[in-house]
């Protein structure tokens, strides 16, 4: 979007055109082939919807309403698959028979003749309402937060995929989990690294925080690493998101003020954390 590439610190991205006066709730999600970006916006007192830029004859459309927003209810949190033929998102719009009625879940849409086709919930096997912030893997496993004990718990849970479809959701094990709150799940494609966010004991002046953990030798999950103040603030970051050309991580932060805006950085803060999990 001529933007200047980031250093290892983060910086605003796009602003005044992606990070703006409003309230950005997402991360910056650029399809695989980087000619699709969308982003989540909050205004009060609204429902949350989606803006879209597409690459086009060399320059990027302003910012608009994807063809399958929603005027009525909750559109947010994008996210591609790594193929990058299907849009994920999450909504409160209503849902077709067989799906229960409550709550925000996860949405699918994919492109057709180079535009939207009709959004669809995903499977019942996932999707049953108060599921939301979805990040799928190269192998279709799908990560994604949701809220139990009546909405006053969230956690994250995945979702294996096994011969097309989903498997029973699992929860990540407690480490990842814990009693506090943790949100916002990106998976790398290859599993190899999950961030998250939490407001877990030992963040920087216990605000929200993102997280990362890398998988073990053995196939588990190591113990978390919070990113460091090279990431986090005293604000509150959300929304991770790594470019898919692995170069960029992108997150959400209120730091400069109370509006979130979109920041992005070098990636390689990526690797560097995980040299730190070895030597643990």
């Amino acid at each position: 979007m001529g933007q200047t590439p980031p250093g290892k610190e983060p910086i605003i991205f796009a602003k005044g055109i992606v990070s703006t006066d409003s309230l950005e709730h997402s991360a910056a999600v650029f399809s695989p082939d980087g000619k699709r970006l969308l982003w989540g916006v909050i205004y009060r007192n609204k429902p949350g919807f989606l803006l879209e830029s597409k690459f086009v004859n060399g320059g990027w459309t302003d910012p608009a309403p994807p063809s399958f927003a929603s005027k009525d209810f909750d559109d947010l949190y994008p996210s591609f698959s790594v193929d990058g033929k299907t849009l994920y998102f999450n909504s409160r719009r209503p849902v077709p028979p067989g799906y229960r009625e409550n709550g925000i879940r996860i949405w699918q849409v994919k492109m057709s003749h180079g535009d939207w086709g009709t959004p669809q919930p995903i499977d019942t096997t996932v999707s049953n309402g108060e599921d939301y912030a979805q990040s799928e893997a190269e192998n279709g496993n799908i990560y994604f937060s949701f809220r139990r004990d009546g909405g006053k718990v969230f956690d994250i849970a995945f979702a294996k995929m096994e011969d097309g479809k989903y498997q029973k959701p699992e929860l990540l094990p407690a480490g990842i989990n814990s009693p506090n709150y943790e949100d916002g799940p990106y998976i790398a494609p290859d599993e190899s690294y999950l961030i998250f966010e939490s407001n877990r004991p030992g963040g920087i002046e216990e605000s929200i925080d993102l997280y990362i953990a890398f998988k073990q030798r053995n196939g588990h999950w190591g113990l978390p690493i919070n990113m460091g103040p090279r990431v986090n603030s005293k604000g509150a970051e959300r929304f991770a998101r790594v470019s898919p050309d692995g170069k960029y991580l992108f997150f959400g932060s209120n730091r400069s003020g109370q509006l979130f805006d979109i920041y992005w950085m070098d990636a390689s803060v990526i690797e560097d954390l995980r040299k730190l999990d070895a030597t643990r």
